[in-house]
């Protein structure tokens, strides 16, 4: 999808910008915030050091859903707001998001009953109360060997088939922007900040790079909205920072098509953890790994590790077909930008954190990509309410605003 023409900015016009607000960063966080609040009058601009929605954005696992593995951690506001938005998601962008059909089967060697499998669909099936997906429902081991023959009988006891959506997540992105751009977003690509320009220690506005040269650009708000790559921009403003974001990696490998007509909800022995198999673009989609990962983000990698964890967890549950690292037609690893923490990677919550430096910079991270409007609705009503004049821009329109 190919983005609108961009409007002239001050600085194509040879003028000193400004702007109320200055985002740095275009995946899905900076895009949701640059159309939200350009939406409710705010002139904003979105810097993006690459090309946008070229980062952790386009790696996800391609679901918009709730998240059924966080109510374990009783993460029951987190399931309940994504499963809200997953809805307005539907709804509203129905071109990048659709129905998606999970077998969640269950076996006798398995971590988690099917009992407990049962509960947990029940408190999924509450919190989306106002959901128009069909409800779950048990499966016997034979009604899931009929839907999906690829997968192995050995210990399976039954299981549940529940509903979900699948996305197109660069092309959310992409979606993002354009309807921001068309009513007014100024958008820098390959575009480098390299430091913040600071009037009484306070942040005023940025310093760029890019092909045209160093260039200015103020701001009365100025939101940091990279992700993983957070902590960089953190240490340009206050070189003492203390790290916000820990990331963790999540790898996936694509294989040729499976006789898995729906998505496949597992869980991986060795640690527990679930993991999926889905259909994708004529393919089957498996992962995701979740390691800490603390090198540079530009340089993340599928390595061998990731492929064997991946590959050992799938052939677990295929009948007459083991995997290999030949099969693999592609592959690819984001980042979760989650908040730091000491704690294991796979129990640190996956809300979103809005956070407001000394100088004054707007740290935003973290966050489920299904929840992205709302994570944009919270952050631009609290830079309203900093702005001198807050009266004057109005209430948040995405919510029953179509993405096209």
């Amino acid at each position: 999808m190919e983005r609108s023409r961009q409007t002239k900015s001050p600085m194509e016009l040879n003028q000193s910008p400004h702007y109320d607000l200055i985002i740095i960063g275009g995946g899905i966080n900076g895009a949701s915030v640059a159309r939200d609040a350009i939406l409710r009058g705010l002139t904003v601009c979105l810097i993006e050091k690459n090309n946008f929605g070229l980062g952790t954005s386009s790696r996800s696992t391609k679901l918009a859903h709730g998240g059924i593995r966080y109510l374990e951690h009783f993460e029951f506001t987190l399931v309940y707001e994504s499963l809200r938005e997953r809805q307005l998601l539907l709804q509203n962008a129905p071109n990048y998001v659709k129905p998606l059909t999970f077998i969640y089967p269950v076996y006798k060697s398995g971590h988690r009953s099917l009992f407990r499998i049962r509960c947990g669909m029940w408190l999924y099936s509450l919190l989306s109360r106002n959901s128009t997906l069909p409800k779950h429902k048990m499966l016997t081991k034979e009604e899931i060997i009929e839907q999906c023959p690829s997968l192995s009988s050995h210990n399976l006891i039954g299981g549940m088939m529940y509903f979900d959506a699948q996305m197109k997540d660069y092309e959310l992105v992409l979606a993002n922007i354009k309807d921001a751009t068309d009513n007014g977003l100024h958008t820098y690509e390959k575009t480098i900040v390299t430091d913040f320009i600071k009037e009484n220690n306070k942040c005023k506005g940025v310093i760029i790079e890019s092909e045209q040269g160093t260039s200015k650009i103020y701001g009365s708000c100025i939101l940091n909205a990279t992700g993983p790559w957070c902590n960089h921009l953190s240490k340009i403003d206050e070189p003492t920072a203390k790290p916000l974001v820990a990331p963790t990696k999540g790898a996936h490998i694509i294989v040729d098509p499976l006789q898995l007509p729906h998505a496949l909800t597992l869980e991986v022995p060795q640690d527990n953890r679930v993991f999926f198999m889905i259909p994708w673009e004529g393919k089957t989609l498996i992962g995701t790994t979740d390691t800490p990962f603390d090198g540079n983000p530009d340089t993340i990698t599928v390595t061998d590790q990731d492929k064997d964890y991946l590959l050992k967890a799938a052939n677990m549950y295929l009948d007459n077909i083991q995997l290999t690292k030949d099969d693999i037609i592609d592959s690819f690893a984001g980042l979760r930008p989650l908040q730091y923490s000491e704690e294991k990677a796979s129990k640190r919550s996956r809300d979103f954190s809005l956070f407001s430096s000394n100088s004054g910079l707007l740290h935003l991270f973290g966050g489920k990509y299904t929840s992205y409007r709302h994570m944009a609705e919270t952050t631009v009503d609290y830079i309203i309410s900093k702005h001198p004049n807050p009266k004057s821009f109005s209430a948040c329109k995405t919510q029953s605003r179509k993405l096209d």
